[in-house]
């Protein structure tokens, strides 16, 4: 019973990597589309469908790879920009009616961390219905929504001039002055669609 147990576990883990590195990089390519062209939604559109791509082959999903990849195509910009969209007008209208919490909001982290969340839900909503059909939708929300508070908390560290943003930028420095909030939003939302995947995957052997 052990040994199944851990054989699952190793198995959610290792969707976990899989998911990571897909999307880590499908990010880099993205990055690097952005630095050249100045284009954030053809950044989003590589990332998303890279990303899906990779994750499908590296996970030897392949009947699935099409459709991981259009999942990703839809998901990675609908919920980058409509979280972003969400959050400005939420914190916009809230301005109206308490100005002084809403710069308070402007000018710490706590904005970015709360549009990073939502960014992770509506990414996991949009990629498990696609994907894996509407009863999945609840286990990727919930996960992909859950490491996308990690993801908040790190780029509001690095937006406050934290060391660990000097420390990724002489890791990643071969590629040039990349987006590095971008490139983590990207990494997060592979860590918690393979961290989903694996969660899934599990509950299906238990029925």
């Amino acid at each position: 019973m052990s040994k199944i147990c851990n054989s699952k576990t190793v198995s959610v883990i290792w969707s976990l990597i899989l998911g990571k590195v897909s999307f880590l990089i499908s990010g880099v390519i993205a990055c690097i589309v952005i630095l050249r062209l100045d284009n954030y939604i053809l950044g989003t559109i590589i990332a998303g469908g890279v990303g899906g791509l990779l994750f499908g082959l590296l996970h030897w999903k392949h009947k699935m790879i099409g459709r991981m990849t259009i999942a990703g195509l839809i998901a990675v910009p609908i919920g980058l920009w409509g979280s972003f969209a969400l959050v400005e007008g939420l914190v916009g209208g809230f301005g109206l009616l308490f100005p002084s919490v809403a710069a308070y909001f402007e000018n710490s982290s706590i904005a970015d961390i709360i549009a990073i969340i939502l960014m992770g839900i509506i990414f996991g909503v949009i990629f498990g219905a696609i994907a894996y059909g509407r009863k999945s939708i609840r286990l990727f929300s919930a996960a992909c929504g859950a490491v996308s508070i990690p993801i908040g908390l790190l780029v509001g560290s690095m937006n406050s001039g934290h060391w660990i943003k000097v420390w990724l930028e002489n890791l990643f420095h071969i590629f040039g002055k990349i987006d590095l909030n971008f490139l983590m939003i990207i990494t997060g939302f592979g860590i918690g669609v393979g961290l989903s995947i694996g969660l899934y995957s599990m509950t299906k052997q238990r029925r």
